[in-house]
């Protein structure tokens, strides 16, 4: 049965879902037990120790083991930040979570500046110490792969293309386009492909100046490994095999043009686990606009259903934007898209595992808070911060996974 709590302290909120053997995290930096703001003058340092503490008892007592891990917070802060996350799990004894890959996204707090929060997701190892292992290049880690009802599953962390940004249009894109064959290049290491994956997380300095450029180079990059038909025919663009996806500004450590992080599934054709895109009935699919992803990816093992829901903003069927100037109406409406998208797979909105609110204003937040309560959601494991999104004219954005206990159904 999925068990949900939530811990309240003056600084931060914690959520914890465990389902079976899967084990998500969601620390959410906050003012008070109200969590309407972000508190402003918190020490981040102090905030991520108490933070961080809390997690490493909680994966202590559970064995569980970090497979993805991503932190969000001003790039200033991410020493002491990262400092913080090795004095918990090293004073824990959790050597294994320690040396866990970790993806550190510029994603500025609502209010002030500081930390946001933290994701997690961990598994139980089912075979053993070896049952998880770190992906490793040149002395760096890149992620982690394990092994679930006779499938690989492989999740890559900070994959950048190298090097700084290169400033241009036309360098970022060839940047990007070694993101993604880097990618490809490292899962087939693994033994998989990248037609294999299931879900990206693209954070891209400076979005709104280039995001055309970025478009046309993943279009590159997925027509030569062979994902992409003809868009112009509606059929066949809806039945796309295209990974779920978030393209989102956020700066990264490295300073490149964009990082992203990979989630793929191999080898298990015929067995217990099925791969499948899914298309929404409020959105169609965003390829006809150029945008190569799938509204959402769902990962079915025997007891559970992953839904991988790509980055949704308000925009029309026909890829327009909707309620230009009105955060509110943006929210309802985004939030209208998912609940229809997950609802086909017998989700609700309540079933969210792990999401990230992105607001293009911080002041917008108390708007937020307000509509999601309207929607029962309030109270839902989510980091919020403020980004652009890939139009100026949007300002919210929700970037969320859902996850249903087909043992134990509502």
């Amino acid at each position: 049965m999925a068990k949900r709590s939530v811990e309240i302290t003056p600084s931060f909120k914690l959520f914890t879902l465990s389902v079976h053997d899967q084990l998500y995290l969601t620390a959410s930096a906050t003012a008070s037990a109200t969590a309407s703001v972000i508190a402003p003058d918190a020490d981040p340092a102090a905030t991520a120790s108490l933070i961080y503490g809390r997690i490493a008892e909680i994966l202590r007592e559970s064995s569980m083991r970090i497979v993805h891990e991503r932190l969000f917070g001003n790039l200033d802060i991410r020493e002491k930040i990262v400092q913080a996350r090795s004095e918990a799990f090293r004073s824990a004894g959790l050597v294994h979570n320690g040396d866990a890959p970790l993806t550190f996204v510029e994603g500025r707090p609502c209010a002030g500046s500081g930390f946001s929060g933290i994701q997690i997701r961990a598994i139980h190892p089912s075979q053993g110490g070896d049952a998880i292992r770190t992906i490793r290049e040149k002395g760096t880690t890149l992620g982690r792969a394990w092994t679930r009802q006779g499938a690989t599953f492989i999740m890559l962390q900070n994959i950048d293309g190298g090097g700084a940004s290169l400033g241009s249009g036309e360098g970022r894109a060839s940047q990007a386009e070694s993101m993604f064959r880097q990618a490809e290049r490292l899962l087939r290491s693994q033994g998989a492909s990248y037609r294999d994956v299931a879900r990206t997380w693209i954070y891209i300095e400076n979005i709104l100046d280039w995001y055309g450029d970025f478009n046309a180079a993943r279009n590159r990059c997925y027509s030569d490994i062979g994902f992409l038909g003809n868009p112009s025919e509606e059929a066949e663009a809806e039945r796309l095999y295209l990974p779920a996806s978030t393209g989102i500004e956020g700066k990264n450590p490295a300073g490149s043009s964009a990082v992203m992080d990979v989630f793929a599934v191999h080898g298990n054709s015929g067995g217990s686990i099925r791969i499948r895109p899914i298309s929404g009935t409020k959105q169609r699919s965003p390829f006809r606009y150029g945008s190569a992803f799938s509204r959402a990816m769902v990962v079915e093992e025997p007891d559970s259903k992953l839904i991988l829901v790509s980055g949704t903003a308000s925009i029309d069927e026909e890829g327009r934007t909707v309620y230009v100037e009105d955060s509110a109406a943006q929210i309802r409406h985004t939030l209208n898209v998912v609940s229809a998208l997950i609802g086909e797979e017998g989700a609700t909105l309540k079933d969210i595992c792990e999401a990230t609110v992105f607001l293009k204003h911080g002041g917008d937040f108390p708007v937020y808070r307000e509509v999601a309560a309207q929607y029962g959601i309030a109270d839902v494991p989510s980091v919020n911060v403020v980004a652009d999104i890939c139009r100026d004219e949007l300002l919210f954005e929700l970037d969320a996974a859902f996850i249903v206990d087909k043992k134990n159904p509502r």
